[in-house]
């Protein structure tokens, strides 16, 4: 009796060994040939391919900073409509350049130098507020049943201003101008549209 238990044990160890192996085998050969899959849920062992590679608006400021070395940035704006980027303006060799960065990827998707320009409305990023921070302060202002469509930031008057779009996915929009150095809202306007 004592061997058909010990027997039964080590069948039972190995049956469950070749289902783990099975699935890990199956697990790595789906990535390896399904690598498309847009699953992020809990659990989930691999990283997507869209977690190693979107960006944030620094990393736009920073592919924008490797395409044109030296370059100064006029403004920074995003659009989350169709297909989510970040638009990256500056000056480079007395040249007006703008960079178009998708924000899943870090691809570049637009890329334009246009004729000399004077650098007079540049911008340091690194002496601003982060767009989350400013958003936040803009919900504060419009109610958090909205959510941002749009945002840029730029020198506006001597300021350097984000302004965002907003909408409640509804009947409502609204335009908030939020001051990039100390997050004080300077402007909201809500309207309500009609479909």
């Amino acid at each position: 009796m004592k061997n058909v238990k010990k027997v039964s044990k080590v069948l039972c160890a190995f049956g469950v060994s070749t289902v783990l192996l099975a699935g890990v085998v199956g697990a790595a050969s789906n990535h390896a040939y399904n690598n498309n899959s847009n699953w992020k849920g809990v659990g989930s062992v691999a990283p997507s391919a869209q977690a190693n590679y979107s960006v944030d608006y620094m990393g736009a400021v920073t592919v924008f900073q490797q395409n044109f070395p030296g370059a100064t940035v006029k403004s920074i704006s995003y659009d989350a409509k169709h297909n989510p980027y970040y638009e990256v303006e500056g000056y480079y060799n007395n040249r007006a350049v703008e960079l178009k960065v998708d924000e899943a990827t870090g691809q570049i998707v637009g890329k334009e130098v246009k004729g000399y320009a004077k650098a007079n409305k540049t911008i340091n990023v690194q002496n601003i507020i982060i767009p989350e921070v400013a958003e936040t302060k803009a919900l504060e202002k419009v109610g958090s049943d909205f959510q941002t469509m749009e945002w840029s930031v730029e020198r506006e008057n001597g300021k350097v201003v984000y302004e965002f779009d907003m909408t409640t996915g509804g009947d409502k929009k609204a335009e908030v101008k939020v001051d990039a150095t100390s997050g004080k809202v300077l402007s909201s306007k809500v309207k309500t549209t009609k479909y």
